[in-house]
């Protein structure tokens, strides 16, 4: 079994790795259909986003990896198949991702899709009037289209981690390294 370091990197890549194969495949799936309240903008997106300006599709591959990260951490402590764990976690990286980064953006659940080139347009309007003062929750549709991505992003993740090859070779490595 390789390291907590170890896992933590192979947790980072495989769930970098799922974000740009399982998320986006969901994604352009979503684009393609282009149904009303679940059509998503092109994948890969390369629009930057608040606060650092990263192309939307590298904010997405960091903040899955961090998830990953510590997936992996605690991966040997899961019972039952991995993919399911995953599934779970996607669902709970939905509820943040649409309640508490919603609240730390300043605006209801749901908002987190807003293009950064809009970002100083909406934060004039609503310095100038206020939060919008609707239900305070987001659509079920908005709900129902994060559980789609980040679960796909979650099943993926389950499914690529346990993956033999990445173990061998951090093992391999982690074996070199004790020999010096």
């Amino acid at each position: 079994m390789p390291s907590a370091v170890s896992r933590a990197v192979i947790g980072f890549v495989a769930a970098a790795i799922s974000v740009l194969t399982f998320e986006q495949a969901v994604w352009g799936g979503l684009h393609a259909l282009a149904l009303p309240g679940l059509a998503f903008p092109q994948p890969y997106p390369l629009d930057p986003l608040i606060p650092f300006g990263l192309p939307r599709i590298a904010n997405e591959c960091l903040l899955g990896g961090i998830a990953g990260a510590l997936f992996a951490l605690v991966s040997p402590w899961l019972r039952g198949p991995l993919w399911l764990s995953g599934l779970g976690l996607g669902v709970i990286v939905a509820g943040l991702g649409l309640v508490v980064v919603a609240g730390i953006k300043h605006f209801l659940p749901g908002a987190r899709w807003i293009p950064f080139r809009y970002y100083t347009e909406i934060m004039t309007i609503v310095l100038t009037y206020g939060l919008p003062q609707s239900g305070g929750i987001a659509s079920p549709l908005t709900w129902l289209r994060a559980l789609l991505v980040d679960g796909a992003w979650g099943i993926g993740l389950g499914l690529i981690l346990p993956w033999r090859g990445i173990w061998k070779a951090a093992s391999a490595k982690a074996s070199l390294g004790s020999v010096r």
